[in-house]
């Protein structure tokens, strides 16, 4: 049987396509988010999200990976698979909701801010029922249904947003905002199932059951990743001031800007290292290695750059209300030069089938932030007045960790010393930034900005990193095609 690649060349576009559009437009909103409900009101927004979005981590049970699998083997049970797992998540959500309210209350937060939770878990309740249908829509390969649902859910939504801040209704109105969005999203979504060709949906407990344990794989891994803000926010909601909740949110999404390549690189290495590690170990190493060079010569100026010019990226959300963020940004830009490469090293840990001990391993991690937080935070907080620096130095910490932990567990023969070889230009370079950076920046910080990333390029074409073979290499490693 001949297989075409047409059809898998454009779903696969497809699903680049959608976060490299919904990227800025989620920013945008970000940005005009801060400016207009400022430090204070940005940070409770930012808090009620953290503690939705581990809650709904629970709720959505990792039916984003079981639903689709499931209805690409068998297509005929699509309305089955998804009315049981929409079902499960409005179920699941209100009583998720009723518990972390019953437990903010026990805390001791306020009214305001539980008025608040109640609107976000709304909202996201709604989106996720949205999601259930685009994961469905995937089973039958319409990738670009589902990314332009969710580019055009982000387009509402933000449009909403927008028009809500403008309009001076503050926070609450911005909540009720995306309600309203998120109930359009389902409408829309439930409307367009029968003309993809899904059945009409059913419920069946059986089928219910089923997704809940095909979802517990998926679900491990996702609930580590989303302990660490979780402990954050909760932390930094006794120990730190709401206003230094809102700038440690604003630097969080100026890192998560610059990240973006490396989480992409790390996201198009797993199943290729799958294939590799089950087929040609050697091809494995060839792989780790490549990425881990792209990633040295691409973390240098993105981590430099935080920490010469950090008002760039808060200047977006205001530099007046936020610049202590400037100061967070610069502690997290020694977090963002670790992650480039502990992303790629778990997704070779996972790939080579230790995911347990990996998910220990970050797990311990967390267990270090929860011990480290309250006393980073309450003393950046009484002598800087700013307690997320404490989350910021506890997270570098807790990286370290990481990286340690991941260079122990990589597969045998996968790195060696010469590997940190790759470190050597590009540090070389980074040099040479710093020094441009410092002097250049006098004249202006956009000045700076570019000579400094100018003269990083500058030092590796002169020592070859950018020229000849090794440049051939380069070019060759990111048009490479899985065999």
């Amino acid at each position: 049987m001949t297989v075409t690649p047409g059809p898998f060349l454009r779903n696969a576009l497809w699903l680049v396509a959608a976060p490299v559009v919904s990227a800025p437009l989620s920013l945008l909103i970000n940005a005009v988010t801060a400016r207009y409900l400022g430090p204070t009101d940005f940070g409770i927004l930012y808090l009620a999200g953290t503690y939705t979005g581990f809650a709904f981590v629970l709720v959505e049970w990792g039916q984003f990976g079981a639903l689709t699998g499931k209805i690409a083997a068998d297509r005929t049970r699509a309305g089955e698979l998804l009315g049981s797992a929409m079902v499960w998540r409005f179920a699941a959500a209100v009583v998720m909701a009723i518990v972390v309210l019953l437990l903010c209350a026990l805390a001791g937060y306020g009214r305001p801010f539980l008025t608040v939770l109640i609107l976000m878990f709304a909202a996201t309740g709604l989106g996720t029922a949205a999601a259930a249908g685009q994961d469905a829509v995937r089973g039958f390969e319409r990738t670009d249904f589902a990314a332009l649902s969710y580019i055009g859910q982000q387009l509402l939504v933000g449009t909403i947003s927008i028009s809500v801040l403008l309009l001076g209704f503050g926070l609450r109105g911005l909540l009720l905002g995306q309600v309203a969005g998120a109930v359009i999203a389902v409408i829309f979504v439930l409307s367009m199932l029968p003309r993809l060709q899904i059945p009409r949906l059913l419920v069946r407990r059986e089928t219910i059951v089923e997704l809940f344990r095909a979802g517990r794989p998926f679900l491990v891994f996702v609930l580590v990743v989303q302990l660490q803000p979780l402990v954050d926010g909760a932390m930094m909601s006794h120990f730190a001031s709401t206003e230094a909740i809102g700038w440690y949110a604003v630097s969080r999404r100026v890192i998560g800007i610059v990240i973006f390549p490396a989480a992409a690189i790390g996201g198009a290495l797993y199943p290729t290292l799958v294939r590799q590690f089950a087929t040609d170990r050697e091809a494995a190493r060839s792989t780790v290695q490549g990425a881990l060079r792209v990633l040295a010569l691409g973390v240098f100026p993105v981590a430099l750059g935080c920490v010469l010019f950090p008002q760039l990226g808060v200047m977006i959300f205001n530099a007046r209300t936020f610049a202590p963020a400037e100061q967070n940004v610069r502690v997290l830009a020694a977090w963002l030069f670790l992650m480039y490469f502990s992303i790629p090293l778990s997704q070779c840990i996972n790939a080579s089938g230790r995911q347990g001990r990996w998910a220990a391993v970050q797990f311990g991690c967390v267990i270090v932030s929860a011990i480290a937080d309250p006393w980073l935070i309450g003393w950046f907080q009484a002598h800087r007045g700013n307690g997320g620096l404490g989350v910021c130095v506890a997270s570098v910490a807790s990286e370290v960790l990481m990286v340690i932990g991941a260079a122990s567990l990589m597969p045998k023969g996968v790195l060696d010393r010469a590997d940190f070889l790759l470190l050597r230009n590009p540090a070389l370079a980074g040099v040479a930034m710093v020094v441009v950076g410092l002097l250049a920046g006098r004249y202006g910080v956009l000045y700076g900005a570019v000579l400094s990333v100018l003269s990083y390029a500058a030092v590796l074409w002169a020592t070859g990193e950018l020229r000849g073979e090794r440049l051939r290499s380069l070019l060759d490693m990111l048009h490479r095609r899985p065999a």
